[in-house]
């Protein structure tokens, strides 16, 4: 009877096991690797932005209503952006330029700090911000989607 047992255990194992494993390696993500020169480069406009901004979607989607993305912005010289906000945390590192922030809900560029590649920043939701470009910059954004900007208002 105990054999039995052992036995029985012994088959239930062998064919569940296989089952869990698959599942497993079924919902672990993929690698997903990208050389700065496979980024696709696209205009971004929000309302109440001036145009010259790009965006580069590295990984994940930031329009969806929830998961990760990483993505990247680049700005022209003296590039300008108005006070806003988002409704998610956003983490920043500065990869190229100079990256300038200020915070709160209206521009002052007396209020301006200038932050150099290398910087990361951990921005809280709704947190209103503005700023510039000083030579071309490119920042890099990871988040929680969606990605959202909505203006600040004074």
């Amino acid at each position: 009877m105990r054999v039995l047992k052992y036995s029985a255990l012994a088959v239930t194992l062998a064919l569940f096991l296989p089952a869990v494993v698959l599942a497993q390696a079924a919902m672990k993500p993929a690698t997903h690797m990208v050389t700065p020169e496979k980024l696709t480069w696209a205009p971004i406009q929000p309302p109440g932005f001036d145009p010259g901004a790009t965006i580069a979607v590295i990984h994940g989607n930031p329009d969806a209503e929830s998961g990760t993305y990483v993505l990247r912005l680049a700005f022209p010289d003296g590039y300008k952006f108005p006070a806003h906000w988002h409704p998610n945390a956003e983490n920043l590192t500065v990869l190229e330029g100079s990256f300038m922030l200020g915070m709160g809900n209206k521009a002052d560029p007396t209020n301006l700090v200038s932050y150099p590649p290398g910087t990361f920043m951990y921005i809280p939701a709704k947190d209103p911000h503005f700023g510039q470009a000083k030579g071309r910059t490119i920042v890099q954004l990871n988040g929680q989607a969606p990605f959202k900007i909505e203006l600040a208002k004074p």
